[in-house]
């Protein structure tokens, strides 16, 4: 079984004040608030749907916050001690004729409009943190790329240069070799010319002799 508005309301105005207990101790509204709350506890008393343990913990709850502010006006629930009203509320037995509740409008609007708007504000803040984390990634993943293709290039440029340096090398090593071979040759030349000249001048010489 769903909630009815009634207690839809009251647990909204409860959480307003726990969450003001919390931030804003010194606010003018709590006691008109507390009333309210303690009002709309005793109405759900009149619904038959409404369980003895939802009850309580509303009572208990609403006692918290005025132990917590520092309120001692008396409660208008304290028969919920009495375990045997409880037991006559659970058999049905009680006569429910209790007078009907005044609840400030004004004031539960007020609530229920603070209460969406701060539902409002986390879902906007939700929505730009998720905004910002959506740019932030695309941003890093641009990056990301940039420096990919960078490394690349590099790699590239470095495998070319590599095969160039073995080309060049290669290319000095065969005009290494070609240019030794040359001067082999013009060596032997010239040995072959000096030891012809000798022979011719050790001919010449034995002649003159």
């Amino acid at each position: 079984m769903g909630l009815s508005r009634h207690e839809i309301n009251l647990r909204r105005l409860l959480v307003r004040c726990e969450l003001m207990c919390k931030n804003q101790k010194d606010d003018e509204r709590f006691e008109k608030y507390i009333e309210t709350l303690e009002t709309m506890v005793q109405d759900m008393k009149k619904h038959a749907g409404t369980s003895i343990e939802s009850l309580k913990d509303y009572q208990k709850r609403i006692m918290n916050i005025k132990s917590a502010l520092g309120i001692k006006t008396p409660s208008k629930y304290d028969e919920f001690n009495d375990p045997l009203i409880m037991r006559e509320d659970l058999l049905g037995l009680r006569q429910r004729n209790l007078p009907q509740p005044t609840v400030n409008t004004e004031d539960l609007n007020e609530v229920i409009k603070y209460h969406d708007n701060i539902q409002k504000k986390l879902t906007d803040d939700m929505l730009e943190f998720t905004k910002t984390l959506k740019e932030q990634s695309e941003l890093a993943n641009k990056i990301i790329k940039k420096d990919t293709e960078v490394v690349s290039n590099s790699a590239h440029l470095s495998d070319n240069n590599i095969l160039k340096l073995e080309t060049e090398s290669s290319k000095l090593a065969e005009h290494s070799k070609r240019a030794w071979k040359c001067w082999m040759w013009v060596m032997l030349v010239i040995v072959l010319v000096i030891f012809i000249n000798m022979v011719l001048f050790m001919k010449l010489v034995k002649k003159s002799t």
